[in-house]
This record gives structure tokens, C-alpha cells and sequence, in this order.
């Protein structure tokens, strides 16, 4: 006989008189944010969404967008693509992300100062106050980071669960990737939590300004420098630097991100100092470094609606901030707080309705994260 999930204090659901091996195939299928309201309908379900034989649900993303300017952060304005809507996603009081934004995240991790020293800088992260790793929709303790080797003035470029390099998604461990500026150009390090300590992890013999955003593919890692503008490439298992072509020219704001198993740059190009078109670049990766280069896929003008309407048809644009996550990515303009959605997938443009005058009162957070299973644990957040 097949178990079946229904006790006799639950209203009758006939979803409940299937066997539970159905019930769970079923509910895996739904993104997490919708299995949430489950959990108050009947006593069943919270037994049935938080056994260990529930498959994981697919990632469900969401964008952090909107942060009081300054701490504590009680919630972030989270922009949810799937269902379009605009969500408030609470922070528990007793969580680094309520003093710090995050230095950097991938999936649900986020590396954060703790105490934090000057938390309302959204920059890159310093040396001067502890690390520690937190499971975004988890109460379960931040974990420290020890100190980084103090070359320089070292800062965090990307954290990168072992989930996203291809490693069985049950491991919990992590790689950090910090760097500075010294004499000899730029040194490296990685923190690997399997071994709790950071080791030197190459140098590039130029002298770039800043490391900016990252992107990863498989294991390796492309960085956008700055000042010279290059794209670089950093080997997550031999430690290793290499210059893979330089940055388009005439660029005003950019962010690199990947998809799939390409690389695409989103930019704004300038015209007598003005940004009038946002265009998105794909990597064409050939045989050799040689044939490597830029290959517009998608371009918006300053004479289409979405563009007017994203710099509020009066202001000039001259730059935005980005956040993107298996193929959307969000721009910022500061001026006007209007936010706009790209999806590479099928390379549309969308402006973001607006989320109310709330936005007026509040500052870029500019993270993207996946809610997953932890959130629907006991005494979660949310």
C-alpha cells in the first residue's frame, strides 16, 4: 500500500489523498517563493516540503535591489523576474547583511564585513574588519573568514560555491577570490573553506586601476579590469592570470556576465560624452586568442521607448550599475531609480514598473540570489 499525506485535522485537499511520491514530484517542480504559502494551509504540507526525500525545486531567483541608504537593513527591495512582482525580504536582526551589504554572492552565499566599518559604502570590501560567509535565507551562524595576507589594501572580487564549478550541489564549501594592487602590479589570493586559509594565488604584471565585476564559466573566472580597460582570465584550479583581449572603446558603463557557455558584455557607448545606446556584446571564443572578439547581439537606442523611459525622457545618462543571474540582468539609473530588465535568451529589453514611492527613500543594494531549500526550514528567514 502507498502512503498517503492527509491527517484528519486538514481540510480536504485532494492533492493530499495522493501518494507522496507524486506529492513531492509535483510541488519540486514549483520555484521555492511559491511552496512558501503552503506551509500555513495544513499541518501536511510542512511535514511533506521539509522531509529529506523532497527533490530540490528549481532555483528561484530574485534581485536585490533596494537597501535603506544606510543600516540597519531591516529588508531588501527584492525584484522577483518570475512572477514580476516587486517582494520586501526580511532580514533577521541578528545577521551581518543587517549592518553590511554584501562584498560579494553567488546563489544564496554572500560574503560580508562583520562588524561592519563604514557600511554605508556599497565598494568593495577591505581588510580592516572581519569576513564571514552567510546563507542569505538561513539563521544558521555566519562563518568567519580568517584574515586575508595583507599585501596591499586586499579586497573581495567573487565568491564561488562549489555548486557552480561543476561539484556535487550537497557540497557546502566555497572559494574566495580577493585581490590588490602592489608594486609589481596586481596580487592574487583564494580562500578555500576545505582548507580554511588563503594561499597566494598568482599575480598580473600590470598596473590596473581596479578589478572590476567577474563572470564564471566552468572553472575559470573573467574579470573586467580597468584602466586599461581588459578582459582577464583567472583559472580557479592552477591559480593562473591570462590578458584575453581588451574591452570595446567608447564606453561610458559596462558589466560582463555569462550565460550558458558564453560571455557577453552589456555597455553603454557615449557620443559627445552622452550614452546613447546600451548595447550587448557576445565573446566569440574561436580556435585561437587571435580570433577572439566582440559580436553585437542586441542593441537599444536612444530613440526607443524602453531607453526614453528608463533615463525618465529628461535626464541625460552618463552610467548605471548592474546585477544579473542566469541570464537577466538588471540596470540601474540612479538619477531616476528606474530599473531595466535584459534577458538574453530571447534579447528583449523591459523597463521594471516601478515599485512605489518607497524607491524614493532607498539606495542600490545591486545583488542577485537563489532561495532554496533552507528557507522553508523551521525559524528560517522569510
Amino acid at each position: 500500500m502507498t502512503t498517503t499525506m492527509c491527517s484528519s485535522d486538514s481540510p480536504p485537499f485532494p492533492f493530499l489523498f495522493l501518494p507522496i511520491h507524486l506529492q513531492e514530484r509535483i510541488l519540486s517542480l514549483l520555484p521555492v517563493s511559491y511552496l512558501l504559502p503552503l506551509l500555513s494551509i495544513s499541518r501536511a504540507f510542512p511535514s511533506l516540503l521539509r522531509s529529506p526525500t523532497f527533490p530540490s525545486p528549481p532555483p528561484d531567483l530574485f534581485f536585490l535591489l533596494f537597501s535603506p541608504a544606510s543600516p540597519p537593513f531591516s529588508s531588501i527591495l527584492s525584484f522577483h523576474p518570475s512572477s514580476r512582482r516587486w517582494i520586501s525580504l526580511p532580514i533577521p536582526s541578528q545577521s551581518p547583511l543587517s549592518l553590511s551589504r554584501p562584498s560579494a554572492t553567488s546563489s544564496s552565499l554572500a560574503i560580508c564585513i562583520f562588524p561592519s566599518t563604514g557600511a554605508d559604502n556599497a565598494g568593495p570590501s577591505t581588510v580592516s574588519s572581519p569576513l564571514v560567509a552567510v546563507r542569505m535565507f538561513s539563521r544558521l551562524p555566519p562563518q568567519e573568514i580568517p584574515p586575508m595576507i595583507p599585501v596591499g589594501d586586499p579586497y573581495v572580487l567573487a565568491v564561488i560555491p562549489d555548486a557552480e564549478v561543476n561539484i556535487p550541489r550537497s557540497s557546502d564549501h566555497f572559494k574566495i577570490l580577493a585581490a590588490s594592487s602592489w608594486k609589481y602590479g596586481v596580487f592574487s589570493q583564494v580562500y578555500d573553506s576545505r582548507h580554511g586559509k588563503w594561499v597566494p594565488a598568482g599575480e598580473i604584471q600590470s598596473q590596473f586601476v581596479v578589478l572590476g565585476n567577474t563572470a564564471l564559466i566552468n572553472s575559470s573566472l573573467y574579470v573586467h579590469a580597468y584602466l586599461p580597460d581588459q578582459l582577464l582570465q583567472f583559472d580557479l584550479i592552477s591559480h593562473t592570470w591570462k590578458f584575453i583581449i581588451p574591452m570595446p572603446g567608447n564606453m561610458m558603463s559596462s558589466h560582463i556576465f555569462s550565460y550558458g557557455q558564453n560571455l557577453y558584455l552589456v555597455s553603454g557607448f557615449e557620443d559627445v560624452g552622452v550614452m546613447t545606446t546600451i548595447r550587448v556584446l557576445m565573446l566569440n571564443r574561436g580556435e585561437n586568442r587571435e580570433s577572439l572578439k566582440w559580436r553585437e547581439i542586441s542593441i537599444l537606442s536612444e530613440t526607443e521607448e524602453v531607453f526614453e523611459g528608463f533615463t525618465g525622457g529628461y535626464c541625460w545618462l552618463f552610467h548605471f550599475e548592474a546585477v544579473d543571474r542566469d541570464g537577466l540582468v538588471c540596470l540601474h539609473n540612479s538619477l531616476t531609480n528606474k530599473v531595466l530588465l535584459f534577458d538574453v535568451r530571447d534579447r528583449s529589453w523591459v523597463l521594471v514598473p516601478p515599485c512605489g514611492p518607497v524607491q524614493k527613500d532607498v539606495k542600490w543594494y545591486g545583488y542577485a540570489t537563489e532561495m532554496g531549500l533552507e528557507v522553508l526550514m523551521p525559524g528560517a528567514a522569510g
